[in-house]
C-alpha cells in the first residue's frame, strides 16, 4: 500500500500544470478577442462600441501584469483544491459512472448561478468605501476596460473570487471537467464584458440574452460610473435589488438599433 502523500507536497507537485492551464485560459480568450477587434472593419466597431472614452496609454500593460498576479492566486487555489480533493476534504469525483450526465449538467448550471450570486454580493461589498480602496480600486483603474482587464484584480480581490469554488466544493460534488467548463465560461464571459465592443449578435441582444444576460454595455457602464450593474452573468440581481443603471435599457435598445444598421459602404456592396 503506497504511503499517503502530504497535501502540501501534492499541491506543489500539481501547481505548475494548474498554473499553465489558468494562464492559457486567460491569454487565449483575451488575445483572441483582441485579435478579432483588430481585424473587424472600423465602421462595424463604431456601431457596436459601448465605450464613453478610450483606454489610457499603458493601460493594457497594467491590466496584463495585474492579471498575471491573479493567475498566480487562482492557480495556487486550484492546487489547494486538488490537494483537498486528494485528501478527501473536498467533493471532487473522477468516475463518470458515479453520477449521471444529467447531474453533471445540473451541477454546472447550479455552480454558475451560485457564482453569479457570490459575485454580485461580494462585488457590492467591495464597493463599500472601506474596502474599495484596498481591494477593488485596481480593477477600476480601467475606466474604459479592454479584454486584458478580465483578471485585472488586486491580490486580495483575486482571493475573494477564488474561494468561491472551495466553498462550493464543500457541499457540491463536481467532476473536474465540470470545473474546467465552468472556469472557461467564466473567463470568456469576463473577456467579452470588458471588450468595450459588443460582439454578441444584435438579434440576441434584442431577445432573451439582452433581457437576462449581462452584455459588454452592462459592464462598461459599471466601469464608467461604479455604482450600478454589479452582476457577472445575469441581470436579475441588479433588477431585483434596484442596482441596474437607470439608462441601461434605453442604451441597450439604442445599441441594438445601431448594430442592426448597415454602413453606407456595406449597403452599396449589398446592392451589387
Amino acid at each position: 500500500m503506497p504511503a499517503p502523500v502530504c497535501p502540501f507536497a501534492f499541491a506543489l507537485q500539481v501547481w505548475p500544470a494548474i498554473w499553465a492551464g489558468d494562464l492559457l485560459r486567460y491569454l487565449v480568450p483575451a488575445g483572441l478577442v483582441t485579435l478579432i477587434l483588430a481585424l473587424l472593419p472600423a465602421a462595424w466597431i463604431t456601431r457596436r462600441s459601448v465605450r464613453a472614452r478610450q483606454p489610457a496609454a499603458g493601460q493594457r500593460r497594467r491590466e496584463l501584469l495585474h492579471s498575471l498576479v491573479t493567475v498566480l492566486v487562482f492557480s495556487a487555489n486550484g492546487a489547494f483544491i486538488a490537494a483537498g480533493a486528494q485528501a478527501g476534504l473536498l467533493t471532487v469525483y473522477t468516475d463518470w459512472n458515479e453520477r449521471s450526465a444529467f447531474y453533471a449538467v445540473a451541477s454546472l448550471v447550479l455552480l454558475t448561478v451560485l457564482h453569479d450570486t457570490w459575485f454580485y454580493w461580494t462585488h457590492r461589498l467591495l464597493h463599500r468605501p472601506g474596502l474599495f480602496r484596498w481591494l477593488h480600486l485596481t480593477h477600476h483603474r480601467s475606466v474604459a476596460p479592454t479584454p486584458w482587464a478580465a483578471y485585472s484584480f488586486s491580490a486580495g480581490e483575486a482571493v475573494v473570487q477564488a474561494v468561491f469554488l472551495d466553498l462550493a466544493l464543500l457541499a457540491l460534488p463536481l467532476h473536474p471537467l465540470v470545473i474546467v467548463v465552468f472556469l472557461t465560461h467564466m473567463i470568456v464571459r469576463n473577456v467579452l464584458g470588458h471588450a468595450g465592443v459588443e460582439l454578441i449578435p444584435g438579434g440576441w441582444l434584442a431577445g432573451w440574452w439582452g433581457r437576462w444576460l449581462t452584455t459588454a454595455l452592462h459592464h462598461d457602464m459599471h466601469h464608467a460610473g461604479g455604482h450600478h450593474n454589479y452582476g457577472l452573468y445575469f441581470t436579475w440581481w441588479d433588477r431585483c435589488c434596484g442596482t441596474e443603471h437607470p439608462d441601461y435599457q434605453r442604451r441597450l435598445a439604442e445599441l441594438v438599433d445601431r448594430a442592426g444598421r448597415l454602413a453606407p459602404k456595406e449597403t452599396a456592396l449589398g446592392k451589387n
